[in-house]
């Protein structure tokens, strides 16, 4: 069997290619092409028919003279520039093979095959068939070959060469011939995609050499970024194929900043990272020197918005400040004299003041929306991230209503940028305004289309996989669930933590962690959760208020009720308990998110302790009456309302408030709300005529079943152990460290009758000291 081995190629196992050398002399034309890239087989064709016919094979590019033979057989050298193809030839006086690349010219071939003279064989005429095998090998060998090798000779045999071998091979004679679009067309088939490429036939023949390929395509694109006119062809070549990570990086590489910029602004520019993912983004950023990126507006809002997705808001303040001077960051001056800056940077300054401690007053929300006509109409992400930062403070001022209106706007300009990233945002932010209003169905809804975006997405954003999975969980949760928001905390819980999320979602994070974590786990478990994002935002205050606030209602649904009251005491702000309590319809005007939250925390803590405690129904019916309250807070401030009215033996307007509740959650599937309120709800739901005329509603009915189902018990655990529910409620003061003195003020009582109640709780619980009743306390559960 005749075998001739390609110089610098890997060993192969060559066939004897009989039937083909016989087609190729019995074919009728006087022209023959081989023509096909390196490893094909052609110079092994040629040799077996030159020892065949008795002749020589002429490898020069010079053309070959007439020897007087039958045939001649031409091989062309790779990359040279041959002589025109003889004219005996293109007359049909002369029969000649000729084995050429595909990238190789020979003049006047064009010409014999207007003529009819030219038959070509390409890389489908050339593979190796099952038969050709069959007729060397045994059949069961063949057909091992034959997958292996899918009959493209170079890969014959190729179990005696070592894979860095044939990637050099690939490198020197398949790639290096290819201009800068033919590498990126394998660049992207290497990477599962479809770009086009003359040589799509063959490349699907190379699937067993991938590894291979790749390392020769590195090397290769690396040989060539090296030379400046190679390399521009290449960035020109990855920017129409769509790959502008890859263009601006080559730009970069030879010092084309320019070219790279020019780029980097039409793939996106500051929202770079919507379309292209945050490692492409802080990778075409780290190619600009440091020096030409500050001297640049888009770049520097850009390096912008990369520190402040790392929680870096002083770093950002910075980089404007020392390209735009220092006004930029005094954001009342910037929207005062809004003629000084581009419209585009006025509108990142929009986007900044998300992650700023800022409280826009309604004098500022005009000036913000008097920038909107400044923006062009077409320019819909610029449009579409606008109303986006405005949804984020219309959501933190509890304006839920027009967030759902600005929320529409931006979702339709984020369609019509075709930016899927920020509409899923979008649709996320619209699920967290139906949680806040309680209504879990509609949230699921939105979720589901978030779900949608994010798969359109096409890069990896695991962070905001993350963030979804936390919105199923906590609609889950909403609906009495809690399954698999235990399960995102046990096992994302540190990732997310450390990831990056816009401050409403953050709050919406803080809600719904700590909760789950106090019911199914600890309270120690939903402290460590709220302690750990004290450290991630530490020094913005509106993080550091909703933590503490939020701690102080773990504490009171764990019976720790004097140390909640300690802990928002603590707080330097107006809503003290004493303006609490002195307030009546202040508490309908309140406005503020915090203050709303800490309001309800006193009035919660005023219910507990004082439930029959003059005009507290009234108060109660105030804050209930406040438009800027969430649907959540407002079931939970009926709740407490409907237990004042039984503390006051108003059994009628107890139940009927807590039958609206209830047929309220169930239409809404919002469960959550009113098993944070276990320790009102067992009390009311124990008293008989409430719980009978509760049972008579069906969809009442699935609510209980569902809080039941969820922990809530059937009746009190002081009533359990025999205690009355002053004698618990001094028990559980006592446990938090709370004197005789203190308990009396508190509860207004006299120390006596403390000490009195004390003393039978003492005797029902078998103890005969403080301490002892305290331990006692916390192995019945009733301290948390």
């Amino acid at each position: 069997m005749p075998s001739t081995n390609m110089s610098a190629a890997p060993t192969t196992l060559h066939i004897d290619r009989a039937r083909k050398r016989s087609e190729l002399l019995g074919s009728p034309e006087t022209v023959l092409l081989l023509e096909a890239p390196a490893g094909m087989g052609k110079s092994i064709l040629l040799v077996q028919l030159a020892e065949e016919l008795g002749v020589g094979v002429h490898r020069s590019a010079s053309a070959p003279p007439d020897s007087g033979a039958l045939i001649t057989l031409w091989d062309v050298p790779p990359g040279s520039a041959p002589d025109p193809l003889p004219e005996a030839c293109i007359s049909g006086a002369r029969r000649i093979i000729i084995a050429k690349r595909p990238e190789t010219v020979l003049p006047s071939l064009d010409r014999a095959t207007v003529y009819g003279r030219v038959r070509c064989f390409g890389v489908p005429e050339l593979l190796i068939g099952r038969d050709e095998l069959r007729q060397t090998m045994p059949t069961r060998l063949a057909e091992r070959v034959f997958r292996q090798s899918h009959g493209w000779p170079i890969l014959l045999g190729r179990s005696g060469t070592d894979d860095e071998t044939l990637a050099r091979f690939l490198a020197n004679e398949l790639m290096a011939p290819m201009h800068g679009g033919e590498l990126v067309a394998l660049a992207v088939w290497l990477d599962g995609g479809t770009a086009p490429s003359p040589d799509d036939g063959l490349l699907t023949l190379l699937d067993p050499v991938r590894p291979a390929l790749r390392r020769a395509l590195a090397a290769e694109i690396a040989d060539r970024r090296t030379h400046p006119e190679r390399a521009a062809e290449l960035a020109t070549a990855y920017a129409r194929q769509g790959l502008v990570t890859d263009a601006i990086t080559t730009w970069q590489s030879i010092g084309s900043f320019d070219d790279a910029l020019a780029v980097y602004a039409a793939a996106g520019g500051r929202f770079y990272l919507y379309r292209h993912g945050a490692a492409a983004f802080d990778q075409a950023l780290a190619g600009f020197p440091t020096e030409y990126a500050l001297g640049n507006d888009t770049l520097v809002m850009s390096l912008a918005m990369q520190a402040l997705k790392h929680g870096e808001v002083a770093r950002a303040r910075r980089l404007l400040a020392d390209r735009f001077g220092s006004g930029i960051n005094d954001f009342h001056s910037v929207f005062t004299h809004r003629e000084k800056y581009s419209t585009d940077l006025l509108a990142f300054r929009v986007v900044m003041l998300i992650y700023e401690d800022y409280q826009l007053t309604d004098l500022l929300f005009e000036q913000v929306f008097d920038t909107l006509g400044d923006l062009p109409l077409d320019d819909h992400i610029v449009r579409g991230s606008f109303y986006n930062s405005v949804l984020e403070f219309y959501i933190r001022g509890r304006r839920l209503a027009a967030a759902e209106d600005v929320a529409q706007r931006a979702l339709y300009h984020y369609e019509q940028a075709k930016v899927p990233m920020l509409a899923f945002y979008i649709s996320l932010h619209q699920a967290l305004i139906r949680l806040l209003t309680g209504d879990a169905i509609n949230a699921r809804r939105h979720a589901e289309q978030a779900a949608r975006y994010l798969h359109a997405v096409s890069f990896d954003s695991p962070g905001d996989e993350r963030l979804l999975g936390l919105l199923e969980a906590c609609i889950d949760y909403e609906g009495g669930k809690p399954e698999p928001l235990a399960r995102f905390l046990s096992t994302e819980l540190d990732d997310f933590v450390h990831g990056e999320i816009w401050p409403s979602l953050i709050e919406f994070a803080l809600h719904y962690g700590s909760q789950a974590l106090s019911e199914h786990f600890s309270t120690i478990a939903a402290r460590n959760f709220l302690d750990r994002w004290r450290v991630y935002q530490v020094s913005n205050r509106q993080f550091g208020l909703m933590i503490e606030l939020r701690e102080a209602a773990i504490l009171q649904n764990a019976n720790r009720w004097q140390e909640a009251a300690e802990k928002v005491a603590a707080l330097a702000t107006r809503i003290t308990r004493a303006w609490v309590a002195a307030a009546g319809e202040e508490l309908e005007r309140l406005k503020d998110r915090d203050e709303i939250v800490q309001a309800m925390i006193w009035l919660r803590h005023i219910v507990y302790e004082q439930p029959t405690r003059p005009h507290l129904e009234r108060q109660l019916g105030h804050i209930i009456g406040n438009l800027n309250l969430t649907g959540r807070q407002r079931l939970c401030a009926e709740v407490w309302l409907a237990f004042v009215y039984k503390r006051q033996r108003n059994l009628s307007r107890a139940r009927a408030l807590l039958q609206k509740v209830f047929e309220d959650a169930a239409r809404l599937g919002a469960i959550a709300p009113l098993a944070e309120e276990r320790v009102f709800l067992s009390e009311l739901i124990e008293q008989q005529r409430i719980g009978e005329y509760l049972e008579i509603s069906a969809p009442v009915r699935q609510v209980l079943r569902r809080l039941r189902d969820g922990g809530l018990p059937n009746s009190a655990l002081g009533a359990q152990n025999g205690l009355s529910r002053r004698e618990t409620k001094v028990l559980l003061m006592i446990s938090e460290g709370s004197s005789n003195k203190f308990i009396a003020n508190a509860l207004g009582l006299s120390e006596a009758t403390v000490k009195f109640h004390l003393s039978n709780a003492y005797r029902k619980l078998g103890c005969t000291r403080r301490r002892e009743a305290i331990s006692a306390a916390r192995a019945l559960g009733l301290v948390g």
